[in-house]
């Protein structure tokens, strides 16, 4: 038998390595003799660079590091990949939500001036050709910092310069913009954002009203900020002549995507598609038994391009089941068995808290691996006259 493994990681719990790892164990401890393959993955944002070095450093590719400023001004070491004029860029190394503590997390502070820092250096090192993977951010300020990093200027309604380290809460002093030093320092420059969300940057389903409460905005201030960014949006549509807040994955990253669509005419693409053909997943799934995949929690908008559902696409192709393995389950998950996900499971194997369950997810992945290997074993056994 040949099981692929190919999980996502486990947010401030494991990496995608360490939790395929962990379900590898867990496989061999009933069936010592199956065939295990790991594939550590990514849907395009947070674990990018962990999923992809170990076969891009085959081709070349360094990873390297550079010290930049992290969500909430601390400063923070972000590694990057490099080979000659290409550069993967992972925004969760710069501007990540799991930089800061869950408690402390108030999304109406954080920035994104870090990402880029990040970018204007590896321009500055010759890159020119550059993928982003936008995920697992901690921020919501629609690339504000970003760009005032790479030399955008903002005025308020005076005229004057919003000269520090701007974040979501400075959104609203926004009334116009010179990005004439950016606009020259792109010239040449091609730059791909990767994303795992469809979500357009304004309203119910934008990036603020969506993901805003998870990275600690509260509930009374969602529309304030809705409302502040869909004014900076008409400002900056106008500016570039698009209309980049109504793009698809335009909400992604707190607003990345829209910011990568103004100031660096980018495209965006979906994470998995890049990362999957990166890393020829699809060679190692068409002959397989079973594959088994998974992320920390499973929800309705797993569908969005996230890593289970895009790798069951491929598996579905050539008939292979897929098991997913996660923290934690939705009610709205069902779902994803219209998507060629056909069983989930959960780690948790008792009440417990989410503390708890972060520091043993690794042994908590190894011990319901072993329990659905040991279940799919006795299945052919069962002998009842109504099945």
């Amino acid at each position: 038998m040949k099981i692929v493994i190919a999980l996502d990681s486990f947010k401030g719990s494991c990496s995608s390595e360490e939790a395929c790892m962990a379900v590898s164990e867990g496989v061999k401890r009933f069936l010592p003799s199956t065939e295990t393959v790991i594939c550590p993955i990514s849907d395009g944002g947070e674990g990018l660079i962990d999923a992809l070095f170990p076969i891009l450093s085959s081709c070349g590719y360094e990873k390297l590091s550079k010290e930049v400023t992290g969500p909430y001004k601390q400063k923070v070491t972000a590694n990057y990949l490099k080979n000659e004029n290409y550069c993967i860029i992972e925004m969760a190394q710069c501007s990540g939500i799991e930089l800061q503590n869950y408690s402390s997390l108030n999304a109406m502070e954080a920035t994104t001036y870090g990402l880029g820092e990040l970018l204007d250096h590896v321009i500055s090192q010759g890159c020119s050709n550059i993928k982003i993977g936008l995920g697992g951010s901690a921020t919501n300020d629609a690339g504000i910092g970003f760009a005032q990093a790479l030399g955008v200027e903002f005025f308020d309604v005076n005229g004057c310069k919003l000269d520090y380290v701007l974040c979501a809460k400075d959104i609203q002093k926004i009334a116009t913009v010179d990005t004439s030093k950016l606009d020259a320092k792109l010239k040449g420059i091609k730059i791909d954002g990767t994303c795992d969300v469809s979500n357009t940057l304004v309203g119910e389903n934008g990036a603020t009203f969506i993901f805003g409460p998870q990275k600690g905005i509260e509930q009374k201030s969602l529309s304030i900020l809705d409302n502040n960014i869909n004014n900076l949006s008409k400002i900056l549509d106008a500016h570039y002549k698009k209309r980049a807040s109504e793009v698809k994955g335009s909400g992604a990253a707190g607003g990345m995507g829209a910011a990568l669509l103004w100031y660096c005419n980018g495209t965006l693409k979906r994470g998995i598609d890049v990362v999957m053909d990166i890393l020829k997943i699809e060679d190692q799934i068409k002959d397989s038994s079973l594959v088994i995949v998974g992320e920390g929690r499973i929800d309705g908008q797993s569908v969005q391009g996230k890593a289970p559902v895009g790798v069951a696409n491929i598996a579905s192709k050539y008939g292979v089941p897929v098991i997913a393995i996660c923290g934690g389950i939705t009610d709205d998950a069902n779902i994803l068995y219209n998507y060629n996900i056909d069983a989930m499971f959960s780690i948790c194997k008792r009440p417990m808290d989410l503390e708890y369950s972060i520091s043993n997810a690794k042994s908590l992945l190894t011990g319901c691996a072993e329990n659905i290997v040991r279940l799919i074993s006795k299945c052919g056994k069962i002998n009842d006259p109504f099945l």
